[in-house]
């Protein structure tokens, strides 16, 4: 059989190969597993094809996108459309959100495991809870560990091996030189020593390419942070040069959105890549009407009192045409009508009311996903509440994992973004979660209230934007400063209550709660805003700060340039109180909160902020807001010196340093 790189321009053995390299996952750890294990740390497993993380991620349904998916599977066995012989290496599936990239790409992987061609996967996610799966930094060890899996590239771990004991730092390296040290150059030294045939075409998928982001500034610690679309291209052009290499007898499947960066990089590189805009061109409203007969039929057979006429052709073909398209929507139909309420015909005729009032000539392309989007959202008891949580919500989805935060020497560990944390900082009275979300089960994963760890999970990306978008969202659309507003009077009544209105009763809900309270207090500066509102000032005063004081003491992870310390929550909590203080005077908020602190020191004999402290954070706050002034986007992200302590003092060691003789 030709080679894939060797300017072959007939391949017509290609399921001769197919089969020889058929079943080349090892069921077992290969003798050699070095590679392996070295790869393993810094690989996304949530980003595989097979993760545990897609295991409901979508797929084609049977027998729809048929043209597109032979269209790709052409090309990847044997480069079909190329012309004049040429052999293009990368295609690039792009089109509109909501028209099945993803799952198109989930049922090419399937496919191409199943005819032994499937070399590795990367599915990037910018919504998923794995932080991994939205950045770049994993991309290369995740296809490098799938890589040295195949049976076929068995001694391609050896080399794997051999690099990265070398240069163990090359995971902190640029992807081009990942590229080079941990594929390419083992694949190099395999061929010239190998004497069995190339397993010659496999492919890499790689879908999402839109959705890998730039790290926070604050876990970069970069002058000048970088963008998204900076890491998306240094993957396209790190791509560009491992294809061109004679050495890499691999194809790349790329899809996306298409993203200014991403069109352009293509725009200059034409010759070398297939593209597909996923349009009418592939005919999506006969796919569409097929996945609705299919998924209705499967409703019927679960609710026997349903006629079989039920729903008529022509109620599919209207749903047909107000998807345009878009398999976003009719998935979104179908989870909505398919809900708990089991009532399916009832809720299939609130959506055709919902398309009803869409407008045909719209330049809005979502119209019908939006009005969907906004009956759903309607159908809650209070759709202007609701959509407050969503924003908040989504906000946090939107702000990424971090694993601490940093300011002035100190350093809170931060707990995971559980979706029974913010139902209890949320609610206003026990139940009001479940009666606000019960509606929009189609819309996102709800966790049930027992579980501390999973967070909340919007189906698709483009529900978030939706939320963000006052021309899509109109009546719903809630800005930050409201989302900030409900933030601030939920956390005053938490203070003021000494805890959520519902009961914590679990020790592990109270660690859960009170950990990440601590956090999103200090990291967010809507919180501390929120003592200078007239309205809430008051609030602020009648809280039981000793009480505060105690409770948060059992927060664990918090230190001081490094170092554990027992009362460090000290020093951030009552630093986010002081934001509005200046050199001369503290405001009265903060110093209500300081005498619970001090009680709270002189009861258990811990430390408490002395006055240069309180000057120290006064100092660097003012320089932070300079930098910020003058453009800086890292400027409240920028560590403290870590040679500069901050001076603090016992209560009743010293009178001078003593907090209580500190007017600051």
């Amino acid at each position: 059989m030709s080679r894939l790189f060797e300017g072959a321009h007939h391949i017509n053995s290609v399921e001769v190969n197919i089969t020889e390299v058929r079943g080349n996952y090892y069921e077992s750890p290969p003798a050699s597993d070095g590679a392996l294990q070295l790869l393993q740390p810094h690989i996304a497993a949530g980003a595989l094809h097979n993760s545990e993380d897609r295991c409901d991620a979508p797929k084609c349904h049977p027998e729809t996108r048929t043209a597109v998916q032979e269209n790709i599977l052409g090309w990847a066995v044997h480069d079909a459309g190329s012309e004049g012989g040429s052999v293009k290496n990368v295609m690039w599936i792009t089109g509109p959100a909501g028209t099945g990239k993803t799952a198109i790409a989930g049922s090419i992987a399937e496919t191409c495991k199943e005819r032994g061609i499937l070399a590795g996967a990367f599915f990037f996610s910018s919504f998923s809870g794995d932080a991994r799966r939205r950045s770049k930094r994993y991309l290369v060890p995740t296809l490098a560990y799938q890589l040295v899996r195949l049976e076929c590239f068995r001694d391609v771990s050896r080399e794997v091996e051999l690099a990265i004991r070398q240069d163990p730092a090359i995971f902190e390296q640029r992807l081009e030189d990942q590229l080079e040290t941990l594929i390419l150059r083992p694949l190099r030294a395999w061929r010239h020593s190998v004497e069995t045939p190339v397993p010659d075409p496999m492919v890499i998928i790689i879908d999402g390419l839109d959705e890998c982001q730039a790290p926070r500034p604050e876990t970069e610690g970069r002058a000048v942070p970088r963008r998204d679309e900076d890491e998306q291209l240094e993957i396209l052009e790190a791509l560009q040069q491992l294809v061109i290499h004679a050495a890499f007898p691999l194809r790349i499947l790329l899809l996306s959105r298409p993203e200014p960066v991403i069109r352009r990089f293509f725009a200059h590189t034409i010759g070398f890549y297939h593209e597909i805009f996923l349009d009418d061109k592939y005919d999506p409203d006969s796919d569409i009407a097929l996945f609705l007969r299919a998924k209705f039929a499967e409703i019927r057979l679960r609710n026997p009192a349903i006629p079989t006429s039920w729903p008529s052709e022509d109620v599919i073909r209207l749903l047909v045409k107000m998807a345009s398209g878009q398999f976003i929507y009719v998935a979104t139909v179908i989870r909505f009508v398919d809900g708990p309420s089991r009532n399916p015909q009832l809720l299939l005729k609130q959506v055709l009311e919902t398309g009803m009032r869409s407008d045909p000539d719209s330049p809005n392309p979502l119209a019908p996903l939006d009005l969907l989007y906004t009956a759903i959202m309607n159908r809650s008891p209070d759709p202007r509440l609701l959509a407050t949580w969503l924003a908040i919500i989504e906000a946090d989805l939107e702000e990424g994992p971090y694993t601490s935060v940093s300011f002035i020497g100190w350093s809170v560990d931060v707990s995971p973004r559980s979706a029974f944390f913010w139902r209890a900082l949320l609610c206003s009275y026990p139940g009001e979660a479940d009666s606000l979300l019960e509606n929009v089960s189609s819309l996102m994963a709800i966790p049930p209230r027992d579980d501390f760890n999973t967070e909340f999970h919007f189906y698709h990306r483009s529900f978030g934007e939706f939320l963000n978008s006052p021309r899509r969202c109109t009546s719903l659309y809630i800005s930050n400063k409201m989302r900030d507003s409900l933030l601030q009077v939920r956390a005053v009544q938490v203070l003021k209550g000494n805890g959520p209105a519902f009961s914590l009763a679990a020790t592990e809900e109270a660690v859960v709660f009170y950990t990440r309270f601590l956090q999103v207090f200090v990291a967010r500066k809507v919180f501390c805003d929120a003592f200078v509102i007239p309205s809430l000032k008051a609030d602020f005063l009648a809280c039981d700060s000793s009480w505060w004081m105690q409770k948060l003491s059992e927060v664990p992870g918090v230190t001081y340039l490094g170092q554990n310390m027992t009362s460090g929550f000290l020093y951030p909590w009552l630093d986010s109180m002081h934001i509005y203080c200046n050199l001369f005077f503290c405001h009265s908020v903060c110093k209500h909160w300081r005498r619970g602190a001090e009680r709270f020191a002189r009861d258990n004999g811990r430390f408490v902020p002395g006055p240069l402290w309180l000057i120290h954070a006064c100092v660097v706050r003012n320089h932070r807001e300079i930098l910020a002034r003058m453009g800086r986007k890292d400027a409240y992200y920028r560590p403290w010196p870590s040679g500069l302590a901050i001076p603090y003092a016992k209560f009743g060691e010293d009178a001078e340093s003593s907090p209580r003789s500190s007017r600051a």
